[in-house]
């Protein structure tokens, strides 16, 4: 029996502006692959492929993307929320749909985790609902968990002040349910799992649980976060691949995926975690420092890309420094550019000689 699993994919993704303009947060991409496919994977390998992805921001461009869920040998059904109905409003939405146990997730965090080993806890525990957890160092912008030995939810705070932190576990996103807990979501109402259901759990002594979940997860939310996110998912998996062309002198350093077609030119210094993605071509007497060059991707000579991440079929011109920075898909960076802590939307054009800091850059109007 192929077990069930709901995705929130609603999410905008507001802080990764212009990025997401044109994209809903889930597909941005992590280390090579968009950030959904990770929760996805997860849960296929953790036999939930029966999947209902909900979706609203962009959900034409979403379901496009994932198509019906073949290639994850899994089958990939939509509910659109014409307006968001929080986390659990949306999953109430598909309640018909949900007649066992099953797993809700965010499509829109870096989530390379062991679903099986919560659904098993789940069980042990003889669980109404189980939360994934995961630990941070900035814990007050996140869900906060309070256990006792058993591994029972004794407390549940939600985005605690500094001074209120009573711990550094925090909700990462990605549930074990029964379907009785869906008798705590009421019909047609915005709905949250944090804010309304789980305080709703405590207060009736239900049999909530928390797991600290083994791999790999990330928010993706800001800039610098999406970078680390990348660097987790290399560090990880990474290693080298394809069969890059190699010019003289070239020197590579640490974990570095290799796409297929890449070209690097002499004296380049590549050190990872690094992605150098299909048909990429890097000048000589560059640098690629953790930094992730997506496919496509031309970079010209006696450049320095430093933690930044550059998508498909962009240009980059001839000695351009770039750190901290975002690229856009089909962007076009002349000559002589400095660009730092910066996001570019998708076909924006930088002319030569320019130097750009802090900005978020679209090329729409």
């Amino acid at each position: 029996m192929k077990m069930k699993a709901v995705i929130l994919a609603g999410g905008v993704g507001t802080r990764l502006r212009p990025l997401t303009d044109n994209r809903p947060k889930p597909l941005v991409p992590v280390g090579g692959k968009m950030c959904i496919e990770f929760v996805i994977s997860s849960l296929a390998e953790a036999g939930f492929r029966r999947i209902v992805i909900t979706t609203g921001y962009m959900s034409d461009r979403l379901i496009s993307a994932m198509g019906d869920g073949d290639r994850y040998d899994s089958s990939i059904l939509y509910s659109f929320e014409e307006k968001p109905a929080g986390t659990a409003g949306a999953v109430k939405k598909v309640e018909a749909f949900l007649d066992s146990t099953f797993v809700v997730a965010s499509g829109d965090v870096l989530a390379d985790v062991d679903i099986a080993s919560l659904y098993k806890f789940h069980k042990k525990k003889g669980a109404l609902a189980t939360i994934a957890l995961t630990k941070v160092e900035d814990p007050w912008e996140f869900g906060i968990v309070g256990l006792d030995e058993d591994g029972r939810i004794l407390r549940f705070k939600e985005k605690p002040k500094k001074e209120a932190v009573f711990s550094n576990l925090i909700n990462a996103g990605i549930y074990i349910f029964e379907p009785e807990v869906l008798d705590y979501i009421p019909e047609k109402e915005v709905y949250d799992f944090s804010k309304d259901v789980f305080p709703a759990l405590l207060k009736k002594k239900a049999a909530l649980y928390g797991m600290e979940i083994p791999g790999v997860w990330r928010d993706i939310g800001r800039p610098e976060d999406l970078l680390m996110a990348s660097i987790d998912v290399i560090e990880r998996n990474g290693a080298e691949t394809g069969d890059p062309s190699l010019g003289n002198d070239v020197e590579i350093v640490g974990k570095v995926f290799f796409g297929e077609d890449v070209r690097i030119g002499p004296r380049v210094k590549i050190e990872g975690p690094a992605y150098i993605g299909d048909g990429v071509k890097i000048g000589r007497d560059s640098t690629v420092i953790r930094s992730f060059i997506y496919p496509g991707v031309k970079v010209d000579r006696d450049t320095n890309i430093l933690e930044s991440i550059v998508l498909d079929n962009s240009q980059v011109g001839w000695r351009n420094d770039m750190e901290g920075t975002i690229v856009g898909y089909g962007c076009t960076i002349e000559d002589d550019v400095k660009l730092s802590n910066t996001i570019l939307g998708d076909d924006t054009r930088v002319n030569k000689h320019s130097i750009i800091s802090k900005a978020n850059i679209s090329s729409k109007p």
